[in-house]
């Protein structure tokens, strides 16, 4: 199939670095080797300290089709801003700069959307979660190839892609840059991972297409993630972010659907015992993680959520009576067990709240 037109690249494919020195030949690498020529890379240096300019700027020298941008210390949010306004490809593709593509990633998305008339098309990843000690707990968020014929079809449908982990990050998706700009999107909402992005382009999508299988990969550490959320900033970017989900399935009409709210009322149960365990486990005073505690536990939504969820993972199932019970000390006692043991966020947190 031909891809392209005069006016500009068939992709543009935005990258955020930041002292990524260690892998960001590979992703760019794995973006040049493309099977689908057509392309463009913006690489975005969000104020690296190490050789991460260096480097991307050295193949950029030999390849006009990628282009470093070097900006003062920002956010990824701000960083992948900034790639957008730049972007001329007729769709957009977030890459990770501790990542890698499959060499067909770009031409199956491409083929699907163009084939079928896509506004939207998903991709799956292979997900490598760095944990304490270096131990790496593998993880693909994909599923089955398919297209939905009609927008019914992929409302009905998007509980089991949200629950697969794979429609929530903006990465291993293809987007038509057209529409992000109709709908005035951008980056910066708020949500370091772009996943409000990302909700506010399902609002009203039309035609949506799975590509089977991963067709990238990305590794991330989960330490500092888990200390994030155990913060109270990490625990109101969960309540957004839900309060998001509910809102979009409201706008869709289905928020008398069982199957729909089950995977909400799962997802946020997942994430909220996550926030627990990562209080508990915390450098505060039991005093202070206690009563963080009691706020997170004390909600409607947790006291709806743990009553009718039926989450996916031991680990979160074994908090659900503590929870309804409200009792601070034991839902603070199971937390520290969870940690004991061993459970870890890597193994049994919702693994988009990785990436």
């Amino acid at each position: 199939m031909a891809h392209g037109t005069t006016r500009g690249p068939v992709v543009s494919v935005l990258m955020v670095a930041h002292d990524a020195e260690g892998s960001v030949r590979r992703a760019v690498e794995s973006v040049q080797n493309q099977s689908l020529r057509d392309l463009e890379l913006i690489v975005v240096d969000a104020g690296s300290t190490d050789a991460t300019a260096r480097i991307v700027e050295a193949v950029a020298e030999r390849d006009l089709r990628v282009e470093l941008v070097r900006a003062d210390a920002c956010t990824r949010q701000e960083a992948l801003d900034v790639a957008l306004e730049r972007a001329g490809g007729r769709y957009v593709v977030v890459a990770d700069a501790d990542g890698y593509a499959r060499a067909d990633m770009l031409s199956d998305l491409v083929s699907l959307a163009e084939e079928r008339s896509l506004e939207l098309v998903v991709g799956g990843m292979d997900l490598g979660l760095v944990g304490a000690g270096g131990r790496t707990t593998e993880v693909e968020l994909s599923s089955d190839a398919a297209v939905f014929p009609t927008q019914h079809d992929f409302r009905t449908s998007a509980w089991q892609l949200f629950s697969s982990g794979q429609l929530m990050p903006v990465g291993g998706k293809l987007l038509l840059l057209d529409r992000l700009r109709e709908l005035g999107l951008s980056f910066s909402s708020g949500d370091p991972l772009g996943h409000l992005l990302v909700l506010d382009y399902l609002a009203d999508v039309e035609r949506v297409g799975v590509a089977g299988g991963a067709c990238c990969r990305v590794d991330r550490r989960t330490a500092p993630v888990d200390r994030g959320l155990g913060r109270a900033e990490g625990y109101r970017l969960l309540e957004r972010e839900h309060a998001a989900l509910l809102g979009l399935y409201r706008h869709w009409g289905l928020e008398g659907d069982a199957a729909s709210m089950g995977m909400l009322q799962g997802r946020y149960v997942e994430r909220l015992v996550a926030c627990i365990e990562s209080m508990c486990g915390s450098e505060l005073p039991p005093a202070e993680q206690r009563r963080a505690v009691e706020a997170m536990i004390g909600t409607d939504q947790a006291r709806l959520a743990a009553s009718v969820a039926r989450p996916a993972s031991n680990a979160a199932r074994s908090m659900l009576a503590p929870i309804r019970g409200r009792s601070v000390r034991l839902v603070c006692a199971q937390a520290r067990l969870l940690s004991l043991l061993g459970s870890g966020h890597a193994v049994w947190a919702m693994p988009d709240a990785y990436v």
